[in-house]
């Protein structure tokens, strides 16, 4: 089964599914798989101005779905490693409130795009997956940090097995970014590590799990929903976790996220 993917355009296509206006940035092939991609953004509502066509194939990934609904996944690399700075116009940032980056692209455009929000005060996500290195200057500069319990272990250098564990490697890397680390989960929940405090969210229980693909980008839509909406992350969590939640009880990625109406009913709106 093809299936539009990849973390940056999930993302991408969950904001805009809880109604923000989205614009997505990369490269994909000159092939079916890059028409697929885009044509899936567009009918999400998510502007393509800014995806560029270049001459090789596009990038893909190879998804198994676990008896458990866990998966697990090969990727291939192609055209979104072509993205170069020249793609990246300053006016893209101007003005806006919001950029979430994940580390599908080269290190090198993420740390120039993290670089170029700051000068326009424009708030940082970075969704450091697959995990890699980040120069201590770069998340110097990140706003929101939101990494899996793997990619923190990585990060941190410390292993996250266990709430505790999570607690203390979120105050670990709370320190080398400018304000938040959010580590998820799973079944286990989340933990916060803000300058206020580190806290821990349960989990929000699902009645059956079919398909956890994409499941932390869904989560992730629902926290810059929150974000662009000055909702605080200490109700944005629970309502992240609550789309993710619905996203897993469907097959596939893009397709399983919820619309803002099918999830409003868990935002707490009490002193907002």
């Amino acid at each position: 089964m093809l299936m539009p993917g990849g973390k940056g355009a999930n993302q991408a296509v969950q904001c805009s599914k809880l109604g923000l206006n989205v614009s997505m940035v990369g490269c994909v092939g000159n092939d079916i798989y890059g028409e697929h991609l885009i044509n899936a953004l567009h009918e999400n509502n998510v502007s393509v101005a800014n995806v560029l066509k270049r001459g090789t194939t596009t990038g893909i990934g190879i998804v198994q779905i676990l008896e458990s609904g866990d998966y697990c996944s090969t990727i291939i690399k192609g055209a979104n490693y072509l993205l170069n700075e020249n793609d990246i116009s300053d006016n893209l940032f101007d003005g806006k409130p919001l950029v979430i980056l994940q580390s599908e692209i080269p290190s090198h455009i993420v740390e120039y795009v993290i670089k170029v929000a700051s000068m326009y005060q424009c708030k940082v996500i970075l969704n450091n997956a697959p995990a890699r290195s980040i120069a201590p200057s770069t998340l110097s500069s990140v706003d929101y940090l939101v990494v899996n319990e793997t990619e923190a272990s990585f990060m941190a250098g410390s292993e996250v097995s266990s709430i505790d564990d999570a607690h203390s490697c979120a105050a670990k890397l709370h320190k080398m970014v400018r304000s938040n680390v959010i580590i998820t989960l799973g079944e286990k929940g989340a933990v916060l590590s803000s300058d206020e405090s580190t806290m821990h969210f349960p989990a929000v229980f699902c009645p059956e799990v079919i398909d956890t693909t994409g499941a932390g980008d869904s989560f992730i839509g629902g926290i810059a929903y929150c974000l662009v909406n000055n909702i605080p992350l200490t109700k944005a969590i629970p309502f992240a976790a609550e789309i993710s939640m619905c996203s897993i009880q469907k097959y596939g990625g893009q397709s399983s996220f919820p619309m803002l109406a099918d999830v409003a009913h868990a935002l707490d709106y009490s002193d907002l």
